[in-house]
């Protein structure tokens, strides 16, 4: 699900932010799936390249990973912690 929580009002989009919330689930050609959970919702602005804030679950059958992509700051930095880890600092393309 998309929403629009920031701009809606104004004729510019350059102030418009958008949070996405859901869940997916793939499964391989071996029958193996993988889920991916919003768990707290990732927020988007028009005004910044990245996704800037949000935190994904991604579970297979052996292994769990959160992505956490930030605090609300318009950076390539993320984190990823995998089965209970420390996270660990990853940039984003």
């Amino acid at each position: 699900t998309i929403t629009q929580v920031a701009g809606v009002f104004t004729s510019s989009n350059v102030d418009d932010v958008y949070q996405i919330r859901g869940a997916g689930t793939v499964v391989n050609a071996a029958g193996e799936s993988r889920t991916s959970v919003i768990i707290e919702a990732i927020q988007k602005k028009i005004a910044c390249q990245w996704i800037d804030k949000g935190i994904v679950r991604y579970q297979s059958t052996n292994h769990t990973a959160l992505l956490n992509f930030g605090d609300g700051t318009c950076d390539n930095a993320a984190t990823i912690s995998i089965d209970g880890n420390t996270p660990r600092d990853i940039t984003l393309p």
